[in-house]
């Protein structure tokens, strides 16, 4: 499950705390004017010149001050247009499925399978996790309203990423199949859980979760700075969701992005049921 898995493994880390105490201070001493005046010397007069009658020289005319020429101020470059909303991903009918019977839109679920404390509680969970599980793991937990109606257009047989977050390396680990559709996620109204939400009434749910099933789990990790990497203008995985809305828990894959990241998982092998 995305947020709420149990483990008996614990773990206590203490994040450290710095401070940052620097401080620059400079002052600075106009210079001082001279207070006296300056005299007015006399020209000096040529040594072979002995009839040459001693003269002050003549007192330099004052010079009007021309009036600056007003700069025009420097255009300012023209600030980048902004990109046009991404278009997700979207089935053709709420089934999901082409005329042929094939998924339109595939998914990718994001848990984390590293211990991370929540009220007491690890939620840790990997793709080791869920193929050890015997039955349907519900993907429960999950808060974000965008997320959650992801999970409702899932349909039961639909295929999707496992995703492991925050992990060392974060990225595309194996394949998961959707074998129960979107259901109310109990755990919202379960006080002792760590995403008790008391909010959700059970006469009006905010939260819900389908039900999950291991399929394949890869060799290689396809690592997010990898998958990046294929992100930028014009690249493969440019307007993934994952990338574009990097926070979402449970977010859409295009048939073109799902081929692609296939491709560069089989590169390294994969292991488990064919998908």
């Amino acid at each position: 499950m995305a947020g709420a898995r149990r483990s008996t493994r614990a773990s206590a880390s203490t994040v450290p705390k710095y401070t940052d105490d620097t401080s620059t201070s400079s002052e600075y001493e106009a210079p001082k004017a001279n207070g006296k005046k300056a005299t007015r010397r006399k020209r000096a007069r040529p040594a072979e010149d002995d009839d040459a009658v001693d003269e002050e020289s003549p007192r330099p005319k004052k010079v009007a001050k021309s009036k600056p020429t007003p700069r025009k101020p420097a255009s300012k470059p023209a600030p980048p247009k902004p990109k046009g909303p991404t278009t997700l991903p979207t089935p053709s009918n709420p089934s999901n499925r082409d005329s042929t019977g094939a998924q339109e839109v595939f998914w990718l679920l994001k848990a984390e399978p590293l211990p991370r404390y929540e009220n007491g509680v690890n939620v840790a969970f990997s793709i080791d996790d869920l193929e050890k599980c015997t039955a349907p793991e519900p993907w429960s937990g999950v808060r974000n309203p965008q997320a959650r109606n992801n999970m409702q257009a899932m349909r039961e047989g639909d295929l999707g990423f496992f995703y492991h977050s925050n992990a060392k390396p974060s990225g595309v680990v194996g394949i998961l199949r959707v074998v129960e559709e979107a259901k109310v996620d109990e755990t919202a109204f379960d006080e002792k859980d760590p995403y008790f939400d008391a909010k959700s009434k059970r006469e009006d749910p905010k939260w819900y979760c389908v039900g999950v099933e291991f399929v394949k789990k890869f060799d290689d990790v396809v690592d997010l700075q990898r998958i990046k990497g294929f992100a930028g203008s014009g690249g493969e995985l440019e307007g993934m969701q994952l990338v574009t809305n990097s926070r979402l828990s449970v977010s859409r894959v295009s048939k073109n992005e799902w081929d692609f990241i296939m491709g560069l998982a089989e590169e390294g092998g994969d292991k488990g049921e064919d998908a």
